[in-house]
């Protein structure tokens, strides 16, 4: 069976202040169309990378924990199709409308846009399980990928995970599933550990929705 044919199962990490990340992601989401994709929404949080080694973490007001706890309560509570539901307002927000996802209002209207109501920000926030939850899946990412960054895409049964592909401008059709076609076969080649090009000269990063 072709890899056109067979299904494919992946875990997809991204933080929704990430730009790049939400390309790849509307990407695979188009790509979903066309070929048998299944993908599994997972967090990943940049405010973790990116901690001084004596800066004590704000789970509320920080970078971008508001959305990302959020988001965790959303996948808990009413599954994969939620989490990515909220994950589309959010990017929509930051990176469409350019709003500023790390204020709560934002995320609230994001969270009502997406089916949740208003008042599920303050019940995730309220939650303190959901900074585990985000953790978690951060800590697995990195132990298991050796993430550093998003987007990291893994094969669901795969010790093996990439970061990227990081594109500038999102295919449609034929286009996301040819670039697809060539992704997997990078999932799939034990040989392949590392391709990256200079994006110096590239277009400016715009806005993009979904």
């Amino acid at each position: 069976m072709s890899t056109k044919e067979a299904s494919v199962n992946i875990n997809f990490h991204f933080d929704p202040l990430c730009p790049l990340a939400w390309r790849t992601a509307l990407w695979v989401r188009e790509t979903r169309q066309i070929r048998p994709l299944h993908i599994t929404w997972r967090l990943f949080s940049l405010e973790i990378v990116n901690r001084k080694p004596d800066a004590q973490p704000d789970y509320v007001n920080g970078n971008g924990w508001a959305a990302l706890r959020t988001l965790a309560l959303a996948r808990r509570l009413h599954g994969n199709e939620s989490i990515e539901k909220l994950y589309i307002e959010l990017g929509n927000a930051a990176h469409s409308r350019k709003e500023d996802i790390r204020t709560r209002p934002v995320v609230e209207a994001a969270a009502e846009a997406a089916g949740l109501g208003k008042d599920f920000v303050g019940q995730a926030l309220a939650d303190d399980s959901t900074i585990q939850d985000v953790i978690q899946d951060h800590e697995e990412a990195v132990k298991r990928y050796h993430a550093f960054g998003v987007p990291t895409i893994a094969l669901e049964d795969s010790n093996v995970g990439y970061y990227g592909p990081v594109i500038h401008s999102v295919p449609k059709g034929e286009d996301a599933a040819a670039l697809w076609d060539h992704f997997i076969w990078f999932l799939h080649n034990d040989n392949i550990y590392e391709l990256k090009r200079d994006r110096a000269g590239a277009p400016p990063f715009g806005p993009v929705s979904a």
